[in-house]
């Protein structure tokens, strides 16, 4: 059976605050609370210096960058008996000593020691994440199509979506080796509660084509320097990365999102509490999955 309809979760892209990918910062803001440790890390299938950022909250209406936390001891175990020691580097940052990749069905252990209220005791903060199962796609490719009189390009995936598990998927897309949406804010994530089991085909994201006059005039005065990312033409590469990612993290995402934007801007409440699978009061996230990737050149434009 092939379906086109994956349940996307709708970014509202150039509308959010700015939030970041698992290789950048991430902050998390509160109300004129006490700050509160944060720690983020995602591990990767990539072998590499893994990493986890550490840093304390900011009041909710502080526009300055999270502290940074410079004095924790960081380790990661995992259920194959490995250990790995996590030294600080900068910006937040613990990078593992040795070069590492993740592996699917491998829980990873994250235990962070650090007297984060200075009071001369340690606290420890942990956090568990099972790597999800590897999945892969079978091609990508790039459409022409007519939007509300626009010229656009439709970012298309195919792949088989297993039926015995219920997954959930994070995409990002490089154009010419840059990645576009880099902050959590602009992540695109799925669920297949409406296609569990079948053949995919799907639009993850659509293009403006950067070369159709009437995308230019209707861009004209916008100040939003990222605005480009989202545009593409003919000729330009576009590599999507394609993340099977556990529903802890996917939850993590869009409370995230819905945070930055708010459920009812003029009416509605204070935020609500993110999820966190941190221990001992910590928020944040802590995450590991594996990456595949397709690669795909925008066509020329259809003639009208």
């Amino acid at each position: 059976m092939k379906s086109r309809f994956f349940t996307f979760i709708p970014v509202y892209v150039f509308l959010m605050a700015a939030f970041f990918s698992c290789v950048a910062p991430v902050d998390i803001n509160t109300r004129d609370s006490e700050p509160v440790i944060v720690i983020y890390g995602c591990l990767s299938d990539d072998r590499k210096s893994q990493s986890v950022r550490i840093t304390k909250s900011s009041p909710y209406f502080d526009d300055e960058e999270n502290e940074v936390v410079t004095d924790a001891n960081v380790r990661i175990k995992d259920s194959e008996g490995h250990d790995h020691t996590l030294l600080y580097d900068e910006n937040g940052y613990y990078f593992s000593d040795t070069r590492f990749d993740v592996r699917p069905g491998v829980t990873y252990h994250l235990i962070v020691n650090v007297d984060f209220n200075k009071d001369g005791t340690e606290e420890t903060y942990e956090a568990v994440t099972t790597i999800p199962p590897l999945l892969t796609i079978d091609s990508i490719n790039v459409i022409p199509v007519m939007i509300m009189g626009y010229r656009h390009f439709s970012l298309n995936i195919y792949m088989q979506d297993p039926p015995e598990t219920k997954d959930f998927y994070l995409f990002r897309f490089y154009v010419n080796d840059t990645l576009s949406n880099s902050r959590l804010s602009d992540y695109i994530v799925a669920n297949d509660e409406f296609i569990n089991g079948s053949y995919v085909e799907s639009a993850v994201y659509y293009f403006e084509d950067i070369t159709d006059e009437n995308v230019v005039k209707k861009n004209e005065g916008n100040d939003n320097p990222l605005k480009e990312d989202y545009m593409v033409s003919s000729g330009d590469r576009i590599r999507l990365q394609f993340l099977n990612i556990e529903e802890g993290y996917y939850t993590f995402i869009n409370e995230c999102i819905t945070e930055m934007r708010g459920k009812n801007p003029m009416f509605g409440g204070p935020p609500s509490n993110i999820s966190t699978n941190l221990s001992g009061g910590a928020v944040g996230f802590f995450s590991g999955y594996c990456v595949r990737e397709a690669t795909t050149v925008v066509p020329s434009f259809f003639d009208e």
